[in-house]
């Protein structure tokens, strides 16, 4: 039987083999590939075989670079995991001792505001170990929420009493027809009785 072209004279012989195992178990007409052979080594022999033109070189060539692409954007991404959790881990320790520097304060804040929204989401957690962790981080997050609005709202609040006692004092703050612990001009007690 002559094939029209080796993909077809392969595919024949799959389809033999195949039924050949099914009716005789442990048979088949092509010895099993023992060696694994590299990518060089199969491109090659692909080319070699089909006798591929200019451009499914070129496509095979640029599958090939995507790939080595991914695999070294993975790495660069598990290093910059790991880059993360190493500053983590270091400024933990230094909170732990109270020795943050302002820009590790800073740092802290806003890995806080971005992973808020991931707690949240996380919140419907069955593992008590991962939940007790979850209470934690919330009321950390809380407790820093919390003292900045304090701080921020005392702040406001001194600053607006101390400047109405520095208008009360420069006379600023004054309404003609009263004096300080009278009652004004023409003013009769009896008038609001009757």
């Amino acid at each position: 039987m002559a094939f029209s072209s080796a993909s077809s004279k392969a595919r024949s012989k799959a389809s033999v083999n195949k039924l050949f195992e099914s009716m005789l178990p442990g048979t088949s007409l092509l010895p099993s590939s023992s060696g694994k052979s590299s990518a060089t080594e199969k491109f090659a022999a692909q080319v070699n075989k089909k006798k591929l033109t200019k451009h499914e070189i070129q496509k095979a060539h640029k599958v090939e670079k995507a790939k080595k692409n991914k695999l070294i954007n993975q790495k660069l991404e598990k290093e910059k995991k790991f880059k993360k959790l190493v500053k983590f881990n270091v400024i933990k320790a230094h909170k732990e001792e109270k020795d943050l520097t302002p820009e590790e304060q800073k740092y802290l804040k806003k890995l806080i505001k971005k992973n808020a929204n991931a707690v949240v989401r996380a919140s419907e957690v069955d593992d008590p170990f991962v939940k007790d962790e979850i209470d934690a981080l919330r009321s950390e997050i809380l407790a820093l929420t919390n003292e900045k609005y304090d701080k921020s709202r005392d702040r406001k609040l001194d600053a607006k009493l101390q400047s109405f006692n520095d208008k009360i004092k420069k006379g600023v703050l004054a309404y003609p027809g009263l004096t300080p612990g009278l009652a004004p001009v023409g003013y009769d007690d009896e008038s609001d009785e009757e």
